[in-house]
């Protein structure tokens, strides 16, 4: 299967789930092939990964595991390409600068569309904290016949570095579930403020929940491959959402780390806090607390509960056992670890 190929399959919306890990398949096996990265989750360790001030930053074989993570991999490659359409509309007859940030060894979310494009029309910025990254994207880049394209690599910390102008469009899809470990946070904050005037950010919008849910439950019925309805779970008593904690938009990022405020106990930088009760529940015994992750990556490309890696439910082992009426301080904590963070406001 071709790159043209491979990218057909995955723009192609009438296309099953099958056809589309099997694009997603060629693509990791022809990178792979080129770079000798092969995917690997490379949870063991800490492997190879670089340790930021601003949070890790997974090593290239954990990098191109996210291919694997199909529906992940589907929804921003279709969210990338309607927003590259979306910003030559918005500058006609204007070469559209992109950058994108932490683009791992196989640029995996906007390689393959680059066949729809022809040199000339893009100047793009790859950037990422791994020169191994960059020499296999390099590889791969002409290995395709794709070296006649605009394209420049870099090696830099996406959650400090300056570019030289205002893109039209920035990717940076560096993060975990519920936003741990990895830098999102900051380096949105630092590189959707760079953006031109009408320019796009991915991903638009990051919301995570703190809820309290039946995961056993739910982990049956994703196993089972059955469908998810958050609005079935909470009318039977199977989930119950306490707050919505964090709201990472690339509007407002910037400006909420301006506010965050130094915590003395943890002496990492904190984003404004949350107060939340634990709620009197009868079945209160059988819930558990979780952060769950809800994703806009472009207009109607989304990613809901259980759909990706990112978007699995994180349970709170801070909240374990749960307290009916006890009350918590919720903060997202910055820093080369970043987390949530949950504070006892009283005795429980």
């Amino acid at each position: 299967m071709n790159l043209t190929t491979i990218s057909d399959g995955i723009l192609d919306e009438s296309n099953s789930c099958a056809q589309l890990r099997d694009a997603l398949d060629a693509f990791a096996r022809l990178c792979g092939d080129v770079s000798n990265i092969r995917p690997d989750p490379s949870f063991d360790a800490w492997a190879d990964d670089a340790l930021l001030d601003s949070g890790v930053a997974i090593n290239p074989q954990a990098a191109a595991h996210c291919v694997v993570d199909y529906q992940r991999s589907v929804v921003f490659i279709r969210g990338v390409n309607a927003a590259i359409n979306a910003v030559r509309n918005r500058f006609p007859d204007t070469v559209i600068d992109i950058l994108y940030a932490g683009c791992g060894p196989f640029a995996t979310l906007l390689l393959p569309l680059l066949v729809k494009f022809t040199p000339g029309e893009l100047n793009i910025t790859l950037l990422d904290i791994h020169q191994r990254s960059l020499d296999s994207v390099e590889q791969l880049l002409t290995h395709l016949g794709l070296a006649a394209h605009n394209i420049h690599t870099v090696q830099a910390d996406a959650s400090s570095y300056q570019h030289s102008g205002n893109p039209h469009l920035v990717i940076a899809e560096t993060m975990q579930k519920a936003l741990e470990q990895e830098p999102q946070f900051a380096v949105t904050a630092n590189l959707a403020p760079q953006l031109c005037r009408s320019g796009i950010f991915i991903p638009g919008n990051i919301e995570v929940q703190l809820c309290l849910a039946d995961l056993e439950y739910e982990k049956t019925l994703f196993a089972q491959s059955q469908q998810i309805d958050t609005g079935v779970l909470e009318h039977n008593g199977k989930r119950h959402t306490l707050a919505n904690i964090c709201t990472l938009s690339p509007e407002l990022a910037a400006a909420q780390l301006r506010k965050a405020q130094y915590n003395h106990h943890s002496s990492k930088l904190e984003l404004e806090p949350t107060l939340v009760s634990i709620p009197l529940l009868k079945e209160l015994a059988r819930l558990d607390a979780a952060l769950f992750t809800r994703i806009q990556v472009f207009e109607q490309y989304c990613l809901g509960d259980y759909e990706s890696e990112i978007t699995l439910p994180l349970k709170c082992q801070d909240l374990t056992p749960l307290v009916g009426g006890a009350r918590y301080r919720v903060s997202y904590q910055l820093g080369n670890y970043p987390r949530f963070n949950f504070t006892p406001l009283d005795d429980n």
